[in-house]
């Protein structure tokens, strides 16, 4: 079977689909990276161009630019991503789009070596097509935030944690100490992956060797390097995200069991095109008698391990809000499963997975070049005939027309702004100024924010005219020389026109 995919590779066409069903060399594999992150880039790009960037990616701008070392919610490294970004690259959709593609396309080459760890041939192509088949690496990996950054960082950290435990080498050991202190500095639901690892390692064979080994403490010493800074954060400013935690932790159980059903769902859902694939295939393989109970999917490398590393994440998922009653969604699995087509493969007992891999990548091709085909007619409808066409935020409007009444009353640059949910961080992405934003007012959850650095520098306000809340919290902040302007503003695009929002500018100069 090598040699005969080694003849196919050497001598094949070369079509994406030929390419990929040999064992696709390195440049191969730069070439399939780079086409995913530009196809799927311009599809960001085109159907998103309605409508401004989500609120989590607006949320991971704003934290971003602050650069500090942990936020109210999550810890850094995430919001740091987005930031340094942004720092490079324009305020734009594009530039977001790019973003999400880029890491989104980093997870499916960390997938690809996974499954290197686990399978060669028509089978690791197979299992890595499938995953074409999920939108985990497509249309959900859109929205970044501190759940989508674990699309990339999930595969790498197994990948270098099975090389690890199989071979012991220094270079793997520092890699997943690596990779595990930056899943650590994303969000605490790395813990869960970090566990998964551990259950993994002790059903290996080689797990005495590999305990008595220095690799795994190497691997935690790096890790501990990694996230010092942050803790060191969590100690002297009373922790934030563990209070946060705290606070949302608790809830009903009534709200807690809805919440795990959901999830549960939303996952099989994401999961239902490689299970229906991978269904087919075998149905057809039973029909040409080519199921066979499988070999271990690979050297010293039982099927509990690839059950454990494939399975454990969710079970562990499921089971933490039992225990804790904090929330739990489907958004938290989506970097979770890059090992699940390999494991229904194995347990599919497919014999000969060629027709599997010829029907995994032609219908990866056609998804991936389908989107590309369709998000133009997918942007002209959801700009003129969705049921949500009228009801477009004006985010980025109110952002220009803010911070152009900022400038008329004020001789400096906009440097903080608060307002209604979602549009103090949309303004800071959007306003030319790209001021810091102030979330809900409160000093407490925007560190950056004191009543020094609002003397200096002002604040504005961005209320909705209806939102009481906001326009209350506004008056605690006025001074003799504030002044407020009611204005309504609408999107616009292509020519569409939303209906209008109303809103009131609270402009709250700086001191002296």
């Amino acid at each position: 079977m090598i040699v005969e995919e080694r003849a196919r590779h050497a001598a094949g066409t070369r079509s994406l689909v030929a390419a990929a069903a040999g064992q696709p060399g390195r440049l191969t594999t730069v070439a399939l990276f780079a086409a995913f992150v530009a196809i799927w880039t311009l599809v960001f790009t085109l159907i998103e161009a309605p409508v401004a960037i989500k609120h989590d990616m607006s949320e991971a701008y704003a934290w971003g630019q602050e650069f500090q070392l942990g936020y109210n919610q999550h810890p850094p490294l995430w919001a740091w991503i987005c930031g340094l970004w942004f720092s490079v690259f324009p305020r734009t959709g594009w530039a977001f789009a790019l973003l999400s593609s880029l890491n989104a396309g980093i997870g499916l080459w960390g997938a690809w070596r996974l499954l290197g760890d686990f399978a060669s041939g028509a089978k690791r192509v197979a299992a890595w097509a499938l995953l074409l088949l999920t939108p985990l690496y497509t249309f959900y990996a859109y929205k970044y935030n501190a759940n989508i950054i674990f699309v990339s960082i999930w595969p790498w950290t197994l990948h270098y944690f099975v090389r690890s435990v199989q071979g012991r080498r220094p270079s793997d050991a520092i890699g997943l100490g690596v990779m595990a202190g930056l899943a650590m500095m994303s969000k605490y639901y790395a813990l869960i992956l970090l566990a998964t690892c551990f259950l993994a390692a002790v059903q290996h064979p080689s797990r005495r060797r590999y305990f008595a080994s220095a690799s795994p403490y190497v691997s935690a010493l790096v890790a501990a390097a990694i996230c010092t800074p942050h803790v060191v954060w969590l100690l002297t400013h009373d922790a934030p995200p563990v209070r946060y935690l705290s606070a949302v932790s608790g809830q009903a159980w009534g709200h807690v069991l809805a919440q795990i059903a959901r999830t549960v769902v939303g996952a099989a859902e994401m999961n239902l095109g490689v299970i229906g694939v991978v269904a087919v295939a075998a149905w057809m393989a039973r029909r040409r008698d080519v199921i066979d109970r499988p070999a271990p999917p690979g050297p010293d490398m039982p099927r509990a391990v690839l059950a454990t590393l494939a399975l454990a994440p969710f079970v562990l998922t499921i089971l933490t809000p039992i225990v804790l009653r904090n929330p739990v969604t489907p958004e938290m699995t989506v970097g979770i499963f890059p090992l699940l087509p390999l494991l229904l493969i194995e347990i599919a007992g497919l014999r000969d997975t060629n027709l599997l891999r010829w029907l995994a990548l032609r219908l990866a091709l056609v998804v991936t070049l389908g989107a590309l085909a369709v998000s133009p007619v997918f942007m002209l409808t959801r700009t003129y005939l969705s049921s949500g066409a009228a009801n477009v935020a004006p985010y980025q409007e109110i952002a220009r027309e803010a911070t152009r009444l900022w400038h008329e009353k004020t001789s400096r640059p906009l440097a903080t702004v608060g307002g209604s949910d979602w549009y103090e961080n949309a303004i800071a992405f959007y306003s030319p100024d790209h001021p810091s934003a102030f979330v809900h007012f409160d000093y407490a959850t925007n560190l950056w924010v004191t009543p020094e650095t609002l003397a200096r520098g002002g604040l504005l306000s961005v209320c909705l005219a209806s939102d009481q809340v906001c326009l209350a919290a506004t008056a605690r902040f006025v001074t003799p020389q504030t002044t407020h302007t009611e204005l309504s503003v609408a999107h616009e695009f292509l020519g569409h026109v939303a209906d209008p929002e109303r809103f009131v500018v609270t402009i709250i100069p700086p001191r002296g």
